[in-house]
């Protein structure tokens, strides 16, 4: 591939540069055109590309320079570029070589070759000027934009839009040549077979500058027609030249597509995730430091051949200083040359010394690709921590189907899906830590009843009963390319057919979180439900709800509660704690999919099973944690309940990043009578019982209206379905817990609260809210003469944890949900101690205690 590059400014570096300025009207229209044209260099000199793909190996990722949708699709054989499926209008972007929307001229060419024909014909060719009219980035234009369409079918004609134009007789389609120019307001388009029989020249003339990308596509779609035909076809010699040929090189994704890394007690954890290189390929990737403004390699890794991954662990980091990195990719081509590659960022240093920002993403469906203002709004907050909570990929992403056999096709089908996710929000990963959970979309499941990694008796069906649909060899990549660069698992041994786990702890400016699965190993609802319909969808109240909690029935599993039980003890470089999984751990929503879908209790949602539910919850009490999920596509903001309302600690459901599947909460509009509703008076809050007997206290609710469709806007479309993001400050001197919930189209830096976040967002707790309200037992007023010490409760009978946290200050006057008698350790790391014989009072005690450390 060759390419020569212009003087000419890159016309969508200049769309980005407006889209920060100018996001509240992000629409392409007459007002952007003159500043557009403003901006732009004239370019006289003649850009050009060509690529004939000689010099690339056998492999599937076409390079640099190309973004195939689907991907599994395409590949590079012999020097010649395939299509080997037969998806509608499978295209493959050339990203680095736009049309600029300025005057001038250019060709476009490409040789084609017919390599089997289908049932149903087909045609192949281009599409021509590729702008998404809803956002000007070239990520929107490779899935969602439109071009003029120009090629040949093999019904025997050639076409250019809407004109056509016979084939001559004896027209070889083994190999043909197809060639668009463009001048001023008018397209030709010639086409010639290898023996030289071609068409009469087809012209069209166009209302407005052609620009915006160009694709090879397989399989068009025929104007006016919904079948596009079924026959693959090959493509070489792709040429593209002229004046009106802007050269952004910037715009290239691969070889190195992302990274994502995790900084966790002097260890850090990168993961570099590459295309699917071929096995001719360079099969290794280094990571580099910048050490005295030069670069030294630290650490070089082999390419995983099933996830296309490359890990790396470095111990020993010195976390007070950001250091930048870099990977290198040496890319080798046919003939033996060499290209070095780079990807750089930066590792922050630890932000042990002031607030701790953290950016809560979940759920993004493809329609608001790539969700430009949702990514500029968490840039420009600039959070120091990620999280994606799950649902990183959709089966209808991209466009295409699943393809969920063989497990080396299902691999790349789920990869090119999960591209999408990295195209879309590498520039943020690339500069902080990030952790990342797959949840049931990503393994092709709508629910997932995981059950330890069984595989679903029957094989793929319904996502009503347990079991994991595809194989395990796929599932291990979704949890490699998800969770490889987060800290070592807690007990990395296999569950069920040799499935990986990823469940695990992160320690990150003082505040430790435990990051579990409320899938995997969760128990299928089949075990409980004795009713007809869905095993998952209670449509109605029981006076007995015993039948629910049977014995063996499980939340979070076993394993994931032995690593639960050693996290809450250990505080070490932590002054606060919180737990991320996949889901709230209650039934916070009323109706499903649309408002006529009324729904009594989900068993998918964390509030079943209510006994492991109850576990979990009381655990996290102990030591104050906060929760914090997504998934449930409807933001809410709740303190869970056990004995009574509010009794345990609180929970943050972040908004869906685009919303597909609908739900709400209206208890107020079901006529259930409300309690104790939050002082800011916001409907459908306050004290609920959800079908599984968890006492809610919901203090906010993000509800979609009932106007949930713009078939104009996909932008619109997503902030109309309570699509956002959350973002939760830490405050580890003032111990405070901030929440917001915000918008897709949110103005972040000029906020109107009634239209940005989300009615009852934003909301200050403290981190000790988090040990639930209701406890009247009250221990002896404890001064230490050293402030900020960890505290540890035992009942002195059973020896069992009661609390467990970093104490602000130094004068603690602990209130319990038991009575009885307690030990108090205080301090750490051989500097303790211990006061026995501690009784609790109901309401008040006046006893004090002096511990001297």
């Amino acid at each position: 591939m060759t390419g020569s590059l212009s003087d000419c400014t890159s016309w969508a570096g200049m769309f980005r540069i407006l889209k920060m300025n100018n996001y509240k009207n992000m629409k392409l229209s007459a007002l952007f055109l003159p500043v557009i044209f403003f901006l732009i260099t004239s370019c006289s000199q003649k850009t050009e590309f060509s690529a004939n793909f000689d010099n690339t190996h056998n492999r599937i990722w076409i390079g640099k320079n190309f973004w195939s949708v689907p991907l599994e699709d395409w590949k590079v054989e012999e020097g010649k570029l395939h299509c080997i499926g037969t998806v509608p209008e499978s295209r493959v972007n050339l990203l680095t070589h736009v049309l600029s929307p300025e005057e001038g001229n250019f060709n476009l060419s490409v040789t084609i070759g017919l390599t089997k024909e289908g049932s149903a014909g087909g045609s192949a060719g281009f599409l021509v000027g590729i702008v998404d009219k809803e956002d000007p980035d070239i990520r929107a234009a490779c899935y969602f934009g439109e071009g003029i369409k120009a090629g040949v079918n093999l019904e025997g004609y050639a076409f250019l839009q809407t004109e056509k134009v016979e084939l001559p007789e004896g027209f070889d389609f083994s190999e043909f040549n197809i060639s668009v120019a463009g001048s001023g307001n008018n397209l030709k388009m010639k086409v010639i077979d290898k023996a030289g029989n071609h068409i009469k020249e087809l012209s069209l003339p166009v209302e407005e500058e052609i620009q915006g990308l160009v694709a090879v596509v397989s399989n068009l779609r025929p104007e006016g027609k919904e079948k596009s035909g079924n026959s693959t076809f090959c493509f070489d010699d792709l040429k593209l030249s002229g004046s009106k040929v802007v050269a952004q090189p910037d715009e290239a994704f691969g070889p190195v597509l992302w990274t994502m890394y995790t900084l966790s007690k002097e260890t850090v954890k990168m993961m570099a995730l590459l295309p699917p290189v071929g096995k001719d390929d360079n099969q290794e990737v280094s990571l580099q430091l910048k050490v005295s403004e030069e670069w030294k390699t630290v650490a070089t890794e082999n390419i995983d051949p099933d996830s296309r991954t490359a890990v790396f662990k470095l111990q020993n980091w010195d976390a007070t200083k950001g250091v930048n990195y870099r990977i290198e990719y040496i890319e080798r081509e046919k003939g033996g040359a060499e290209t070095p590659e780079y990807y750089a960022g930066t590792i922050r240093k630890d932000p042990v010394d002031r607030p701790l920002k953290f950016g809560g993403l979940t759920c993004q469906f493809h329609f608001g690709f790539p969700y430009s203002p949702l990514v500029e709004n968490v840039t420009k907050l600039d959070p120091d921590i990620l999280y994606f909570s799950g649902d990183q990929i959709y089966e209808g992403n991209g466009g295409y189907p699943i393809k969920r056999e063989p497990a080396d096709v299902s691999i790349v089908n789920y990869l090119g899906k999960y591209y999408m996710f990295g195209w879309a929000f590498g520039d943020l990963m690339r500069d902080r830590p990030t952790i990342c959970t797959p949840d049931d979309h990503d393994v092709f499941h709508g629910n997932l009843w995981g059950e330890s990694g069984i595989s679903k008796p029957g094989g793929a069906g319904s996502s009503d009963t347990r079991g994991f649909m595809q194989s395990v060899k796929m599932v291990n990549v979704v949890n490699r390319t998800q969770c490889g660069q987060l800290p070592d698992p807690y007990d990395a041994s296999p569950i069920e057919q040799g499935m990986s786990v990823w469940y695990t702890g992160l320690t990150y400016g003082r505040v430790s979180f435990a990051i579990i699965s409320d899938r995997i190993f969760k128990t299928g609802p089949e075990a409980v439900s004795d009713w007809e319909g869905r095993h998952d969808h209670m449509k109605e109240p029981r006076e007995d709800l015993s039948f629910l909690d049977k014995p063996g029935v499980e939340l979070i599993g076993k394993r994931q509660t032995e690593f639960l039980n050693d996290w809450i003890m250990d505080w070490e470089q932590a002054d606060m704690k919180v737990l991320l999984s996949q889901t709230v751990f209650a039934n916070v929503a009323t109706h499903h999919g649309s408002l006529s879908n009324y729904l009594y209790g989900d068993l998918d949602s964390g509030g079943w099973p209510k006994a492991d539910r109850d576990k979990a919850i009381r655990l996290m009490r102990k030591g104050a944690v906060f929760h914090i999920n997504g998934d449930q596509h409807v933001p809410s903001l709740l303190q869970y309940g056990l004995e009574n309302y509010r009794s345990g600690g609180w929970s943050f459901c972040t908004p869906a990043i685009a919303v597909i599947y609908l739900r709400w909460f209206l208890p107020d509009e079901l006529g259930i009578s409300v309690v104790d509703r939050p002082e800011h008076g916001y409907p459908n809050t306050g004290k609920y019982e959800d079908a599984f007997g968890n006492k809610n206290y919901v203090y906010a609710i993000g509800n979609p209206g009932k106007n949930t469709v713009d078939r104009d806007s996909r932008y619109n479309h997503a902030q109309i379905r309570s699509s956002g993001f959350g973002f939760v400050t830490f405050d580890q001197k003032e111990r405070t817990i901030v929440a917001d919930a915000w918008r897709f189209k949110a103005d972040v830096e000029n906020p109107n609260p009634m239209r940005d976040q989300f009615p009852g967002w934003p909301l200050e707790i403290s981190q000790f809210d988090n040990l639930g309200l209701g406890a009247e037992n009250v221990l002896p007023e404890i001064t230490i003469t050293k402030p900020n010490q960890l505290m540890q409760i035992r009942n002195e009978k059973t020896g069992e944890l009661a609390q467990i946290y970093r104490l602000k200050g130094n004068i603690i006057q602990p209130k319990l949900h038991s009575s009885g008698t307690f030990r108090v350790i205080i301090g750490e790391d051989g500097n303790q101690k211990e006061i026995a014989g501690l009784k609790t009072l109901k309401g008040e005690n006046p006893k004090e205690v002096l511990v001297e450390l």
